[in-house]
């Protein structure tokens, strides 16, 4: 009928279904909180995805479009809304120094929890012997195609070339590309100008700019708050798309199901117990608190498997729900996409050598260890909080350890699945960074207040 086929109108009765789910979603958000809503969806989306999974996934092409739809929503928006929120929050600091501060502590706790990071990732790895016995995987390493190799090759940059890009050399190019580190440097910088002119007496000059900055960032965030609204919707279209290709694929192999196993296992303490520790001890604030309002964050950084597109919402949480300061989580949040990451740039890759080097029985002492986890750390430092960023980073660390990259990709039917879990530990280590930076801040402003009085 109609010239559809059969995967056709399934497809159309899947995208029907989601669609009155939405309508399901949309009346529960009016009775339950944003949270809630957005739990509901996961378990939604992951009953779509099991009730029309498929070895192609051609069932939920449509369901996932939405998702994408969202994602490349988020992704415009990101770097616009960092620039004026940057050049606002900044520019109402008035104070230099304070910018240092932030600066400086942010990117401190940021490197800090990647080292944190590769070192549970190496320790795990050692004390599991991860891929002891699992020489049979790369067996066939020598038949992995040229053309595959050089195409992953491309993707590990030399440091320098790493350290560069994070440099700004044309904002309009900057801000298409999502260039996040670039975009803090142009609004740090024009924020210092702003601040200079003002305490040089040419305020009102340069009031007329900041006022058009200002209503700039009115109206982006609130195209932004339209669009975060979707989150249920999108959750529930990413989500079923990834429960979908989990169903319906029944080739694994056992070594590759441990591997996926520790992963899990050092994100979630690392995202949990490290994250909790700090956040208690440095921030002052309780773990339970933190992690009830990071909910809606962490469930968006499952789904999309994207830093960057995470970033709006975790902002939100930690502003709303832990009374971050917004020009704290407008800096720090969105600078842990690009620094740290410790979930892709530390534990996935460390892991993968861990078990390469034990696959393929490899001499290598503790040494040896140790000098790839400093490299992990080192690469952590210019990195895209998009999906997939785990993947160059692996192909990085092998490059830069003289390990065949074609490992790499014997390895990667598993890298979708922990990308879940490596996007929530990333954008859950930023959020803790913000709120010790926000506590640091508050307490040297507390400081001076005592100073002044005493005086």
């Amino acid at each position: 009928m109609f010239g559809l086929t059969l995967a056709q109108w399934v497809s159309i009765l899947a995208i029907a279904i989601t669609g009155l789910l939405f309508l399901l979603l949309n009346e529960m958000a009016k009775r339950i909180s944003w949270t809630a809503v957005v739990l509901l969806s996961l378990v939604l989306g992951v009953l779509v995805g099991i009730l029309f999974a498929s070895d192609s996934g051609e069932y939920l092409v449509w369901v996932e479009l939405i998702g994408s739809i969202y994602i490349n929503l988020i992704l415009a928006l990101a770097a616009p809304v960092i620039l004026v929120s940057i050049i606002t929050g900044f520019v109402s600091l008035q104070n230099r120094q304070k910018m240092k501060t932030v600066g400086l502590k942010s990117v401190f706790w940021l490197l800090f929890g990647s080292l944190v990071a590769a070192a549970l990732a190496l320790v795990t790895g050692l004390i599991f012997s991860v891929g002891k016995g699992a020489g049979d995987l790369f067996a066939g390493i020598a038949q992995v195609r040229e053309s595959q190799v050089s195409a992953y090759e491309a993707l590990a940059r030399p440091f320098s070339e790493v350290l560069e890009g994070l440099f700004p050399s044309n904002l309009i190019l900057d801000i298409a590309n999502t260039n996040i580190v670039a975009v803090i440097l142009i609004g740090l910088m024009v924020a210092l100008a702003c601040i200079g002119a003002i305490r040089d007496g040419q305020g009102e000059k340069v009031k007329p700019f900041l006022d058009f900055v200002e209503a700039l960032r009115i109206v982006l965030y609130r195209i932004l708050e339209y669009v975060i609204d979707l989150t249920p919707f999108a959750v529930l279209c990413l989500i079923a798309g990834s429960a979908g290709r989990m169903i319906s694929s029944g080739e694994s192999v056992a070594q590759l199901l441990i591997l996926l196993a520790l992963i899990y296992l050092v994100c979630l303490v690392h995202t949990y117990l490290y994250n909790g520790i700090l956040v208690r001890v440095k921030g002052g604030t309780s773990p339970f608190r933190f992690f009830k309002a990071m909910i809606p964050a962490q469930l968006t950084a499952f789904t999309t498997q994207s830093s960057i597109a995470t970033i709006p919402v975790t902002t939100r949480c930690i502003t709303k729900d832990m009374r971050v300061r917004d020009e704290i989580a407008g800096f720090t949040v969105p600078l842990g996409t690009t620094i740290g990451m410790p979930g892709c740039t530390c534990i996935w890759p460390v892991l993968l050598v861990i078990f390469y080097v034990n696959a393929a029985g490899l001499s290598w002492q503790l040494p040896d260890f140790i000098r790839m986890g400093v490299i992990a750390v080192v690469l952590s430092l210019g990195s895209a909080g998009v999906p997939g960023i785990g993947v160059v980073s692996a192909v990085a660390l092998f490059t830069a350890l003289d390990l065949p990259v074609a490992a790499v990709v014997l390895m990667l039917p598993i890298n979708t699945i922990t990308d879940m879990i490596r996007t929530v530990d990333n954008a859950t280590t930023a959020a803790t960074a913000a709120v010790l930076v926000d506590r640091v801040a508050s307490e040297t402003e507390e400081a001076g207040v005592r100073e002044e009085e005493r005086i």
